[in-house]
Formats: C-alpha cells, structure tokens, sequence
C-alpha cells in the first residue's frame, strides 16, 4: 500500500490529531469540584448579596452565598438541611424552576451557590436567617422593607447589612 504523497492531507491530518490533543488534554477550572480553600477566615456559609424581585403582592429573593460542606457526603441544599427562616422561625417556601437542577455542594469542598425563596410582605417586616446544617447566618436585618415600595418586576440588588 503506497502512503499518500500529497502534502495536503498530510496537514489535514496534523491539523485534526493538534485539535483532539487540544481538546482532550485541556483542563478548565470548572470541571473539577470547588476545594475549600485553607484560609484562617473561611466560615461555613459567606453571604455575597441578595436581590428581590416583587411579583405582584409577593417577591422572589435570590441569595449568592459561598457555602462549606466538611461532610463525606454531597450537600444538596434543600429542606430540611437548608432552611430560610423569618422573625417568628416560620420557615419561607424555597422557589425553584423545573427543569434546573438544584444547587449541591461536593463533599469536603466550598462552592458559590444560588439560592431561591417565595417571600410574601409580612416576610420583609423583620429578620430574615439563613440555616444551613445547623450554621445561621443573617441575610436581612430587622430593617422593615416594604413591598409596595419595590417597583413590580423590577430586580433591586442588596450586598450584606444593606437592608
């Protein structure tokens, strides 16, 4: 069998092997599991901001926080290990889309996640806690926030303390 002679397909064939080398061999940042970090400060739960957005005569809050699972187990953050509790300890309904996975967190790792909850206005009159396994951290303050003063479906942005 007599090999091919023209020099095209032999840069064909260079150029598919490079690109599957290149592909293959990558590494992204993203498909490994966050590791925790070693830090002296790293805390079990760090509140990155909240954003509300009112829906008609209730409001939909999302929380970006940085969560640490020291568990041998996966965290799946969802009831009754995480829960949103309002001034009376009523726990507030989670709120999630159908066909997006809910936020987990790998074994023994720290990962950022987002969070989703239903609020109705008594909810925004007081303390808003965050539990997760047993580690509370304040997501609102004790601050009244009125729900008739957010514009309808329009997102307002709160960093931690600011409300």
């Amino acid at each position: 069998m007599k090999l091919p002679q023209r020099i095209e397909l032999w840069l064909l064939l260079a150029v598919i092997a490079a690109g599957l080398i290149i592909v293959f061999a990558s590494h992204h940042r993203d498909d490994e599991p966050a590791q925790a970090s070693q830090s002296s400060d790293d805390a079990p739960l760090m509140l990155h901001r909240c954003s509300i957005e009112r829906d008609q005569e209730n409001a939909r809050l999302e929380i970006e926080l940085r969560v640490q699972n020291v568990g041998a187990d996966k965290l799946v953050l969802q009831t009754p290990k995480v829960k949103l509790l309002a001034a009376n300890d009523r726990e507030i309904p989670g709120f999630f889309l159908p066909f997006e996975p809910l936020p987990e967190v790998p074994a023994k790792a720290t990962q950022d996640v987002q969070l989703r909850y239903w609020l109705e206005a008594a909810d925004l009159k007081g303390v808003l806690n965050l539990d997760v396994e047993g580690h509370r951290i304040e997501v609102k303050g004790a601050k009244k926030l009125a729900l008739n003063s957010l514009t309808n479906a329009e997102k307002k942005i709160f960093k931690p303390g600011e409300w």
